[in-house]
């Protein structure tokens, strides 16, 4: 399933989140992205190809596998916490920073589990140049399921991000545990392996 929304400032939602001329897509899972793969997990603060990650506040690092309460791998990514893909997994209260070396004007994001759940968890995606911001609410909105389940393609969707302005940090929050996610590509160089 693959749904397409246009930002505009006609719609409520958008206006307050910026990036007016911004084009969000979603495609559902399976997906398996290589972009964390060389680190091993428990990781923070690395570089990867001139991204820098950073973990802001609270606790977020790179992880493998499932651990029930804690984190989820995104559909695809294997569950064995010895085997499975390396992905990104920002905590209850947690952000995490990416700073690009050279300006953005898209990105996708394989989003995992995702959390639409207000008072309970809300996984978020900001781009601090303009103001934007998609949370996993958002992802509803667009036909995405927010139950946080691990084995509905609804629920894990990549998620591109095209038209932004030009920019070099983006962050990833969550209210409880946890938004996992691999970037999928950024700029307009594809970071997807096989």
């Amino acid at each position: 399933m693959r749904k397409t929304l246009l930002m505009t400032t006609g719609l409520a939602w958008l206006a307050l989140t910026g990036a007016a001329s911004a084009t969000v897509t979603l495609t559902e899972g399976p997906l398996d992205p290589g972009y964390f793969a060389a680190e091993a997990a428990d990781q923070n603060g690395f570089t990867i190809d001139g991204a820098t990650w950073t973990d802001l506040s609270g606790s977020a690092a790179t992880e493998k596998g499932t651990v029930p309460f804690e984190y989820a791998a995104p559909l695809g990514m294997g569950t064995s916490t010895t085997t499975g893909t390396t992905y990104m997994a920002v905590m209850g209260g947690g952000t995490e920073q990416v700073s690009f070396a050279t300006p953005q004007t898209q990105i996708a994001i394989y989003w995992g589990s995702i959390d639409a759940i207000a008072g309970s968890n809300l996984n978020s995606f900001a781009i601090s140049v303009d103001g934007f911001t998609l949370t996993g609410a958002d992802l509803v909105a667009l036909g995405a399921s927010g139950d946080g389940s691990q084995d509905d393609p609804a629920a894990n969707q990549l998620v591109k991000i095209s038209g932004l302005a030009p920019f070099t940090t983006a962050t990833f929050s969550s209210t409880g545990n946890s938004f996992e996610f691999s970037i999928v590509e950024s700029g307009r160089r594809n970071r997807k392996s096989s």
